[in-house]
């Protein structure tokens, strides 16, 4: 039977506090151990037959040690006794070398993290228990609606699914011990539309915690709208206009927002929210939420990455700048504590303060609504160049194509057209907000109009 994260990490520390009687140097003054096992499969359709199948499995373990204001880290694969002997060695050989930091601490243990009914919306324990093929007549389907929709789609150019389980467990010396496990599905449908010999390939995709609760029914509209709006797109006249941002790429924004909330990157000076905290940033009706106890959320969870309780943040409200992402490290330099928002890129990866379910509030308007209450804009669902965006400044060129909004219609698909500005002038620009927030991952937005932007 396989042995629970949980018992591995506990009895870690327990072999790293006994060093102090064996030969080895004695223990350092803090050491934590970040241990993680997952399994992941999936399918991809194209031409009507199931090209390629993948499974695979991961585990591993991190080592951080701590003494006298120096961090040393190492990682291997694997969940073997053997591993953490050879991590705590290589460990404690880089301790001399490491330059101190008065601000390096392992966090301090924190309360339980009250919970059980998120945790039931994390895990799908159906995921990975039947057959991969169950999903085959499914996908099938999908394809045969997506070819039917409209006449212009010509071909679906691929479908996929996959599904994943994993589990994290973290326990340190200073009495931290947290436990997670979580499930995620996606789908993903791209098709190709022709018209005149012209081209466009529109894609949509879902994201899930349950296999019940993904939509790849919505992904068949969209992914077809898109292809097929583009269809006789053409270049439009440069002057001011507003620009619609649809859910599907306003993601692109909120992550550059969302990295410029990072307590390390106002730190260091390379965040354009640097010294903001109580000013106005955006437009009144713009707020910013983390919610990392979403029920059901793709980066829900009880624990950050160093095993502090998570929480709910408003990040922006109404317009003012009211919170950065800040982990054990970052919190103590700015003489604070961590808000929860501890984010690894895996047993590989050091901890450095990250957003969780991140997302714009919804407005009260429909979708329909703000459309017919546009008379020239673009209603935007693909641009280019948003992380050429400098992070200091704000400031953007980036390419977008769409469809043309004309006294409340769309009109007709547009090409080539460039968008230039300002990340802090574009928030301020923002005059109306849908009530369709939709997650695509763990990053979210409704549909959002700015005002007044120079599109060439």
């Amino acid at each position: 039977m396989m042995r629970a994260l949980s018992e591995i990490a506990e009895r870690a520390i327990g072999w790293i506090e006994r060093q102090a009687g064996s030969p080895a140097p004695a223990p350092p003054s803090g050491a934590e151990v970040y241990l993680y096992r997952g399994e992941s499969r999936g399918l991809e359709l194209r031409g009507g037959r199931v090209e390629t199948r993948q499974q695979s499995s991961e585990a591993g373990m991190g080592l951080r040690i701590f003494e006298g204001g120096r961090m040393g880290f190492a990682s291997a694969g694997g969940l073997d006794d053997d591993v953490l002997p050879r991590l705590y060695a290589l460990v404690r050989a880089q301790m001399a070398y490491l330059p101190p930091d008065e601000h390096r601490a392992l966090p301090p243990p924190a309360p339980d993290a009250p919970g059980s009914e998120l945790a039931r919306t994390l895990c799908d324990p159906s995921l990975l228990a039947a057959p991969l093929s169950q999903w085959e007549p499914r996908l099938l389907e999908l394809e045969a609606r997506a070819r039917t929709a409209d006449a212009r789609v010509k071909k679906v150019l691929q479908i996929d699914y996959g599904e994943g389980r994993s589990e994290v467990a973290i326990a340190s010396s200073s009495g931290v011990r947290a436990f997670e496990r979580g499930t995620s599905c996606s789908g993903a449908l791209a098709v190709v539309a022709e018209q005149d010999g012209e081209v466009q390939v529109g894609s949509a995709s879902r994201t899930a915690r349950f296999g019940r609760g993904l939509d790849l029914d919505g992904t068949v509209p969209e992914a077809v709208f898109r292809a097929v709006s583009l269809l006789g797109a053409r270049k439009v006249p440069s002057r001011r206009r507003s620009v619609i941002f649809d859910p599907w790429i306003a993601g692109e924004i909120l992550d550059l927002i969302a990295g410029a909330l990072s307590a390390e990157a106002v730190q260091r000076g390379k965040s354009l929210f640097a010294g903001k905290i109580g000013r106005t940033v955006a437009s009144p009706l713009v707020s910013f939420t983390d919610d990392a106890r979403r029920p059901g959320g793709i980066a829900s969870a009880l624990y950050d990455d160093e095993g502090t309780p998570t929480q709910r943040k408003r990040m922006v409200e109404a317009g003012l700048l009211k919170e950065y992402f800040y982990d054990a490290y970052t919190a103590r330099k700015a003489g604070r504590v961590s808000n929860g928002c501890a984010g690894r890129s895996g047993y590989k990866g050091l901890p450095g303060p990250s957003c969780s379910n991140f997302y714009m509030e919804p407005g009260s308007s429909s979708r329909a609504e703000l459309l017919g209450g546009t008379e020239d804009g673009i209603l935007a669902f693909e641009l280019l160049g948003m992380h050429t965006a400098d992070p200091i400044s704000g400031e953007f060129s980036i390419g977008l194509s769409g469809v043309a909004v004309e006294r409340g219609q769309l009109a007709h698909g547009i090409k080539n057209a460039m968008v230039s500005g300002n990340i802090l002038d574009l928030l301020s620009r923002v005059d109306a907000v849908a009530d369709d927030l939709t997650f695509y991952g763990s990053v979210a937005a409704p549909t959002f109009r700015v005002a007044d932007l120079m599109v060439a």
